[in-house]
Order: structure tokens, then sequence, then C-alpha cells
């Protein structure tokens, strides 16, 4: 009798020392899709799809498929280049989201869903 309550003894601390590890396993790196597309009249026209981190913003994602620099503003990071493709004169990367132009900079465009995004070289 005492060999079986050793047993079961043993059978339960093994299956609760092996619950959090098969709980971990389950947790997965949620993604959304991120739809990129950039152009400017003759200098660029690319598109691009990959599945990024749900919850990072836009300017990181964009960073992660396209070449960018970006300088920094009071009002945060002012996209400057895409793909070798500068803003320069009287012209700026305008952003659109879902197909609306957002209010706010790319670095506050938060991606919790699948989002289609398109940057256009634009005069002002």
């Amino acid at each position: 009798m005492k060999f079986k309550v050793r047993i079961l003894a043993i059978l339960l601390i093994g299956l609760f020392s092996i619950q959090p590890t098969i709980s971990l396993s389950d947790d997965s790196l949620q993604t959304v899709q991120l739809t990129l597309v950039i152009t400017s009249a003759d200098e660029i026209n690319l598109t691009a799809v990959k599945q990024v981190e749900k919850g990072i913003n836009s300017f990181e994602a964009i960073g992660q498929l396209v070449a960018m620099k970006a300088k920094e503003t009071d009002w945060g990071p002012q996209i400057m280049s895409l793909g070798g493709v500068e803003a320069i004169g009287n012209t700026y990367w305008a952003l659109y989201v879902n197909g609306s132009m957002s209010m706010v900079g790319a670095k506050d465009v938060i991606l919790l869903a699948d989002t289609f995004i398109r940057l256009n070289l634009e005069p002002f």
C-alpha cells in the first residue's frame, strides 16, 4: 500500500512539474499583417507584405521592410528617405493608413490588426 502511495505521489509531482512547460509552449508571438506601398511619381513603386509583431508602431515596422532615413523633430521622427528616394524641397512622405491620410505620425500608428499603409511622396 505504501508503495502505491509513493508511486502516486511521484506521478503527481511529475505532472505538476511538467504543466508549466506545457502552458509556456502555448504562448506564441502574436502577429498582424502589414501591407506597405511606397509610391513617388516615376522614382519608386514598392509593395511589400510582412507579418509583424502585434503592437509595434508603424515607424519601426516600415524600417523592417525598407531602407529608411528619418530626422528627429519636436513632433517625433520625420521620414526623409525611403528606398533611397529623398523628400527634398517642397515634398514630404504622406502617410495613409487603411486608405485615409493619417492625422498622427508613423510612430503613433500602433499595429493592432492587419493594416494597409501607403507612403506617397507629395508636394506641400
